[in-house]
């Protein structure tokens, strides 16, 4: 198997070459409170580093896009009240179970800043065996269809 730019992607096969060029694009999310100004000098730091498995290769370190991770404000007591009742009347009595993992959705930090005070109900339909953003991502379709029930009978009583 041939990999990035001609490298092997099983290290099995990998041979004893030198690479004159060699790119890396890496994309990462940040925890809800990180500060992405913050992980990419941490980032620079370790990455540029000279050590002895460097062998004395010159490392640059070019910054595309940061944003900052995103933590949800608490929602006001009104829409509290209103997503519990949806959530009660459509999932047959239950609450609702909020996880924070806001930190995982990188738009969010920008639409807070950009909309302040304005409140966001970030819902999900994964499992442990959904496969987020793999090949066999998959959806539970019958509690797709009651998430989506629930957004709009809250959205109904807002």
């Amino acid at each position: 198997m041939i990999g990035v730019e001609g490298l092997p992607s099983n290290l099995a096969m990998a041979g004893n070459a030198i690479v004159k060029d060699l790119k890396l694009r890496c994309s990462m999310r940040l925890a809800p409170t990180q500060k992405g100004a913050e992980v990419v000098e941490q980032l620079r730091a370790k990455l540029t580093e000279q050590r002895d498995d460097t062998f004395g290769a010159q490392i640059s370190f070019e910054v595309c896009d940061v944003a900052d991770g995103f933590c949800a404000p608490e929602f006001d007591e009104r829409l509290s009240k209103i997503v519990f009742e949806a959530t009660r009347e459509v999932f047959n009595g239950n609450d609702p179970i909020f996880i924070g993992s806001g930190g995982s959705i990188p738009f969010m930090e920008v639409m807070s800043r950009e909309f302040p005070g304005v409140a966001f109900l970030l819902t999900g339909v994964g499992f442990s065996d959904s496969g987020a953003h793999s090949a066999n991502e998959n959806l539970r379709l019958g509690f797709t269809s009651k998430i989506t029930q629930t957004v709009s009978l809250a959205l109904s009583k807002f």
